[in-house]
């Protein structure tokens, strides 16, 4: 067990001399600490119910790997290396972190540092029974302090001793106990709140609002999203960045469609060209983190490694230029432009009275046409074009059933994402098979210009045809996919869905 009280300022300066007078205690080694606590720029590991803590002193530093309310799982030193998901020691909290936090990065979310004072309490014979750890106050990097703290551990074998010395700071006055762990005092501190991050926009809407005043509020959501991901995607600190950011502004670009009568044209047109533009910066660069990180994969479809190596070479160099290319535009005066503008045009609401239900039924009505209209046009002789309209189509329509949520009845609406999520993600395999099968192509033919050994292209070539054989199992699976989605119970689904309010 593990307990924690707070220690008012005015007998914070003698807590010590309390803490002794009112229990038998011998004083250890006081030092000052540093503590790191790592996650990822999701806070996977947070919402996975774990804390990451880097603790440096003097002469040692360790990691330790803990649950929220302060119960240890491991404890593991560490050099003077940087914390990095690849550094992390073997063990249990390797295992852990990088099982939970995948293609992300482990960043330092919040530093605090300060005096620590550990105390033994001692039992009969002078045995150690249990431990105080007397914290602070505590400095955060960027935020405010953080005021003393007292930390009960309990020793195997005696809990029932540590539990007597909680009730015993309970009743020394100045001591209380902690509504909330250290962690979450030194977030507050720092102002963060791991439970406000979003990926994408967390959308309420009261069926009677303005369809403006709900456009101008996703916009809003869309542009912070935008905003948060922009630096990582700069630093490269992981792919997930740029991967957030290129979703965020096709959501974006989706909207604006949408908005259609509800914001200005000729603004909404404007900005159509600019995200379109900003659109297609990311394009290359996220197509060619996407190969990269699957190249492994790809390589063990073909059994090639060695032959392989200058396909990855030329592809890193292509990924290196890619993002040069685009932090050169995230630099740039015109996105610098973009928002501003999106900040003083897009999420200002027009005096538009229109109902968001009423606009957004008729978007659902028209989408879902579309879809079916494109849906039942497939055939096997159709060609790739269709079927990748046909999946803009299903995106377009995935967009408006979660930009509209929470209009309309909880069940029916995630039934009908989830069908609608099978048919997508077909669809998706059969493109994405396409678009590498014709990139590999084109690499080859630039490596063979370039005096490459053929041993390389053969295994391209074997990697094309891999390609082609994923991309033909995914058009052969795009009409049963189709049927499934279109039968009639989907039908009477969407039906219900948009008539149960």
């Amino acid at each position: 067990m593990a307990a924690e009280f707070v220690v008012d300022e005015a007998v914070g300066p003698s807590c010590i001399e309390v803490l002794t007078d009112a229990l038998p205690v011998r004083v250890d080694v006081h030092h000052t600490e540093r503590k790191v606590w790592f996650d990822t720029h999701d806070w996977r590991l947070f919402r996975a119910g774990l804390l990451l803590e880097h603790h440096v002193r003097k002469r040692e530093s360790w990691l330790v790997l803990s649950d929220l309310e302060g119960q240890r799982i491991s404890r593991q030193p560490t050099g003077r290396t940087a914390v990095t998901a690849h550094s992390l020691p073997e063990g249990v909290t390797r295992d852990r972190v990088l099982e939970l936090i995948g293609v992300r990065a482990l960043l330092s979310r919040v530093v605090a540092s300060g005096p620590v004072q550990g105390l033994s309490v001692l039992g009969p014979e002078q045995k150690t029974v249990a431990r105080i750890v007397v914290e602070g106050p505590t400095t955060v990097r960027d935020g405010a302090a953080v005021g003393l703290r007292a930390r009960i551990e309990s020793l195997r074998g005696y809990d029932k001793d540590a539990a007597k010395v909680c009730r015993t700071l309970d009743a020394i006055p100045g001591f209380g106990p902690a509504k909330e762990p250290l962690f979450e005092s030194v977030l507050r501190a720092a102002g963060l709140d791991p439970r406000s991050f979003r990926s994408k926009p967390d959308l309420e809407f009261i069926p009677r609002i303005p369809a403006t005043q709900a456009f101008a509020g996703t916009l809003t959501q869309l542009r912070a999203i935008v905003l948060d991901n922009v630096e990582g995607t700069l630093r490269q600190l992981d792919t997930e960045f740029l991967h957030d950011l290129r979703v965020t502004v096709r959501r974006t670009r989706a909207v604006l469609k949408f908005a259609h009568g509800t914001i200005d044209e000729d603004i909404r047109a404007r900005y159509a060209v600019e995200l379109k533009w900003l659109a297609d910066q990311t394009s290359l660069s996220r197509d060619l983190d996407v190969y990269l990180l699957g190249f492994d994969d790809l390589v063990s479809r073909v059994s090639a490694s060695s032959e392989l190596e200058p396909f990855h070479e030329q592809l890193t160099r292509h990924c290196t230029r890619a993002h040069a290319v685009l932090n050169r535009a995230l630099r740039s005066e015109r996105f610098a432009a973009l928002l501003d503008g999106w900040q003083r045009e897009l999420t200002v609401p027009e005096p538009v009275e229109r109902p968001v239900i009423e606009v957004a039924d008729e978007l659902l009505s028209r989408a879902w046409k579309r879809v079916a209209k494109r849906g039942d046009a497939i055939t096997d002789a159709s060609p790739a074009e269709a079927v990748h309209d046909l999946r803009k189509r299903c995106k377009e329509l995935r967009y408006l059933l979660e930009f509209f949520s929470s209009l309309y009845g909880a069940d029916a609406r995630s039934e009908a994402v989830s069908e609608l999520k099978l048919l997508q993600d077909i669809l998706g395999e059969f493109q994405d098979a396409e678009a590498q099968r014709i990139s590999v192509h084109q690499y080859a033919v630039e490596l063979a210009k370039a005096g490459t050994p053929p041993a390389t292209l053969m295994a391209m070539g074997r990697i094309e045809h891999h390609l082609q054989l994923r991309q033909d199992a995914a058009r052969a699976e795009v009409a049963d996919r189709w049927h499934r989605f279109n039968r009639k119970h989907n039908q009477r689904l969407y039906a219900r869905m948009v008539t149960s309010r």
